[in-house]
């Protein structure tokens, strides 16, 4: 069977990327600033449908079924405050933004990697204060002093 007729009745869906919602807390504040805080805008129907949300603004797109069409949320508000963590996560791409994507040796931007001030080896920790970002070693590069 050269042709599948199953995907002659299936729309292609709206993609989540091509209209997030922004998700802002109570007090209309983002929950995250970078990333900054975004829902498809399937969860946001979802959440709009459980009352959990406020829509503040809308895109001029639908979506529709049998039955219904709706406006998709560009903007949502949570009904309940949600508290902000107070210590940021300590993941690789928080580290990179904490260096602003720069080698901490030399300045330059590239190949990224992070070392340790004190090796792991030597008893070294792996914390905000003992990580260090880095050019990514290769077999072709001179190992830093």
């Amino acid at each position: 069977m050269e042709h599948d007729f199953r995907n002659d009745f299936v729309r292609p869906p709206i993609g989540g990327k091509h209209h997030p919602a922004l998700v802002l807390n109570a007090d209309y504040r983002p929950l995250s600033y970078y990333p900054l805080s975004l829902w498809s805008w399937q969860d946001a129907i979802k959440a709009a449908y459980m009352d959990r949300v406020d829509i503040v603004a809308e895109y001029d797109a639908y979506v529709s079924s049998p039955t219904t069409r709706i406006k998709i949320p560009s903007v949502v508000v949570l009904k309940d405050y949600v508290k902000p963590q107070k210590r940021v996560a300590f993941t690789r791409f928080n580290l990179f933004l904490r260096d602003e994507f720069r080698c901490q040796y030399c300045g330059s931007k590239g190949d990224l990697t992070f070392d340790h001030v004190v090796p792991r080896a030597a008893g070294g920790i792996t914390s905000w204060e003992s990580i260090w970002i880095a050019f990514a070693q290769t077999a072709t590069s001179t190992k830093r002093a």
